[in-house]
């Protein structure tokens, strides 16, 4: 019974398009990939090691699911009673509190990083909220997070 009354549209699991939205989000990818790598690539801020540490592919993709589905799903699905921008802000404002949750949180990197999560969480609430495509969501958010894993730029 209660799984008949889960609204897996609202949370993003039915999108009436796959790919609806997604120019945005390669948009989105590749400034963010540029921007990471070039930081890693000249070392223009200290980052730490957890952060550029080379994390499980499969794990990760789960990881990254489950934010998905809590942070757009479940949060910006919960508060949208209060209008869609107080639920998009309230879901940027607990995802980066998730987020800032580390030693690093108040140096340099930390500060980036939250910037980072800031901007990553508003884009993906907002295109939550347009499309309601979760999958989307979790490969865009897979991408991000692997760009810190994986130094391209040196590479080239």
């Amino acid at each position: 019974l209660f799984v008949k009354n889960i609204p897996w549209g609202k949370l993003g699991l039915y999108p009436k398009s796959l790919l609806s939205g997604w120019w945005q989000i390669v948009l989105f990818n590749v400034f963010v990939l540029v921007l990471v790598q070039i930081t890693i690539f000249y070392k223009i801020i200290d980052l730490p090691y957890w952060i550029t540490d080379k994390d499980p592919l499969i794990l990760l993709l789960v990881i990254v699911l489950l934010q998905e589905l809590i942070f757009r799903g479940i949060v910006i699905s919960y508060f949208e009673r209060a209008g869609k921008q107080n639920a998009l802000w309230l879901s940027v404002i607990i995802f980066l509190i998730f987020h800032m949750v580390t030693p690093y949180s108040w140096s340099v990197a930390g500060i980036s990083f939250a910037l980072l999560t800031l901007v990553g969480g508003y884009f993906w609430g907002w295109h939550f909220l347009k499309y309601r495509n979760i999958y989307l969501l979790t490969i865009s958010h897979f991408l991000v997070n692997l760009s810190f894993n994986y130094l391209v730029f040196s590479t080239l």
